[in-house]
C-alpha cells in the first residue's frame, strides 16, 4: 500500500500516534471504503472528500475486529451504502444475506484474511528493519 493512504488517513483523522495492528487493519479498509462511490452519486476525482459516516464506520468496525476472539479468517467486513457489518460464520452470513440485501449493492471486505496476515507482515517488517540498521552501520 502506498505511503500516500497514510497521509490522507492520518489527514482524515483515521490514524492517530501510537500506531497499533488496528491502524494497520484501519488503514487498508480506509484506502477500499474512501474510493467508493455508490451507483446513482457523482463525485468528482479532483474534489476534496470529507469521509462519511459510513466509511468511519466501516474503518472502526475493522479495527474492532482486530481485538475480537470471535474474528475468523472467514470474518467479513460487509459495507453498504448506509451501514457496515461484521460477519463471520455461514449462519452469519446466510442471515446477513436475506435481512440486508435483496439486491442492493454492497462491498465485501476480507478483514479477518487481514487480521490474520498481520502477525507475518509485522514479523517480516521487523526484520527488515533490522537489517536495514545493520547495513546503515
Amino acid at each position: 500500500m502506498s505511503e500516500s493512504w497514510a497521509w490522507r488517513a492520518r489527514d482524515q483523522g483515521i490514524l492517530h500516534a501510537p500506531h497499533f495492528e488496528d491502524s494497520v487493519v484501519g488503514l487498508r479498509v480506509y484506502a477500499f471504503v474512501s474510493q467508493i462511490v455508490w451507483p446513482g452519486n457523482r463525485r468528482p476525482r479532483s474534489a476534496r472528500q470529507e469521509l462519511e459516516l459510513w466509511q468511519s464506520s466501516a474503518v472502526e468496525a475493522a479495527r474492532e475486529a482486530v481485538s475480537d476472539p470471535n474474528t475468523t479468517t472467514e470474518t467479513a467486513l460487509w459495507v453498504l451504502e448506509d451501514s457496515v457489518h461484521l460477519v463471520t460464520t455461514p449462519g452469519e452470513r446466510a442471515a446477513f444475506d436475506l435481512d440486508h440485501l435483496n439486491g442492493r449493492v454492497a462491498f465485501r471486505i476480507p478483514v479477518g484474511l487481514w487480521v490474520a496476515e498481520l502477525p507475518e507482515a509485522i514479523a517480516k517488517l521487523s526484520s527488515r528493519r533490522r537489517h536495514a540498521s545493520k547495513t546503515a552501520r
